[in-house]
């Protein structure tokens, strides 16, 4: 007997929702952790030489572009997530669901130490 379609999506949120769970519970980082770290690592190392900068942007956009993305709104989108860095804006952790809600610092601990 063929299942509806909303039957169907309705596993595939379930399943995806208990995949979710399990990284959760062995504290295991999505790739969309790992390519926010990632990100945050490769504009704060870039940040202070305009060059690399604007090579770091020449890398990234063309990319979003080929997935699609406007050319202009990949520019604008870059940019201004550097001057947000630039004002002082930092790395925006998701926190796990079990309460642990301490900053962590990328490349260190909790508590600052490297």
């Amino acid at each position: 007997m063929a299942q509806s379609r909303e039957e169907r999506l309705r596993r595939q949120r379930e399943r995806q929702r208990e995949y979710r769970r399990r990284l959760r519970a062995a504290r295991k980082p999505s790739r969309d952790d790992i390519a926010r770290a990632a990100l945050h690592w490769a504009i704060r190392e870039t940040m202070q030489d305009e060059q690399q900068l604007d090579r770091l942007g020449d890398r990234v956009i063309p990319i979003l572009v080929a997935q699609g993305f406007d050319r202009k709104k990949c520019d604008e989108a870059f940019d201004e997530l550097v001057e947000r860095y630039r004002r002082g804006w930092d790395f925006q952790r998701r926190f796990p669901e079990d309460g642990d809600n301490g900053k962590d610092v990328v490349g260190g601990t909790k508590d600052g130490a490297t």
